[in-house]
């Protein structure tokens, strides 16, 4: 089943292959600025997000944080500071949705979406295609999406498409090595079950939808009209 791609999703995947794979620990700020490439012409860089979302690292090369493969790469850590310990590395939601806001002026804003159902998921996916340009990043939980593939982290992706009737959706990864045979480079198609039991692993995840200022209120009526909740996430 072919998938139909989401609006500015041809910029987003353009972007996306020409700087994979992500800095280590950096997955919130890389995903985010893949995923402006939807909304804006001139996109802050993956280590000004990550500064302004309040990244921090972890100073231990931990080859689990990353699948098979998958190079370390350290690229921005020299203005990124360490984290005081394993659990709190790396970037939340809240912190990514303000890094956007403050690097883009607030003319792009940050709306989570939480509580996903799989037919909630599905129904926004496919009502996202007839609307504004849209960059959709998903924090899920890698183990969940993709049971056996021996890497369970707590991970950002872009997601660029969906099928028709919503049960097939476009995951543009971090890292090559997640990539699919006949897809856009780093990027694989995910069953929409599989991919809710990603956004649904404990504590709870969720979608963080990136629009123009001017779409904010159009997106929320949608979202209310699917009873999507907006509330953010911390993980």
């Amino acid at each position: 089943m072919d998938l139909l791609r989401l609006p500015g999703a041809d910029r987003v995947l353009a972007r996306h292959g020409e700087v994979l794979p992500q800095p280590d620990q950096l997955c919130g700020p890389f995903a985010a600025h893949v995923g402006l490439h939807a909304v804006l012409d001139a996109v802050p860089g993956t280590t000004d997000l990550a500064v302004a979302a309040g990244t921090r690292v972890w100073p231990a090369d931990v080859a689990t944080w990353r699948p098979a493969g998958a190079p370390l790469l350290r690229t921005g850590w020299d203005r990124l500071p360490e984290a005081p310990s394993v659990d709190d590395s790396g970037t939340d939601a809240a912190g990514v949705a303000t890094a956007v806001r403050s690097l883009t002026d607030v003319d792009v804003v940050g709306v989570p979406a939480t509580g996903l159902t799989v037919t909630g998921l599905a129904a926004l996916l496919v009502s996202l295609l007839g609307g504004a340009p849209v960059g959709v990043l998903a924090n899920v939980r890698t183990g969940a999406l993709d049971p056996g593939a021996g890497f369970d982290v707590g991970h950002f992706v872009v997601l660029w498409g969906v099928s028709a009737d919503g049960s097939l959706v476009g995951v543009g990864d971090t890292y090559a090595e997640l990539g699919a045979a006949g897809q856009p480079p780093g990027c694989r198609v995910v069953g929409a079950e599989s991919l809710l039991a990603g956004l649904a692993a404990p504590p709870g995840r969720g979608l963080l939808l990136l629009v123009d200022r001017r779409d904010r209120a159009a997106l929320g009526d949608l979202l209310d009209g699917l009873g999507v909740a907006t509330g953010e996430w911390a993980t």
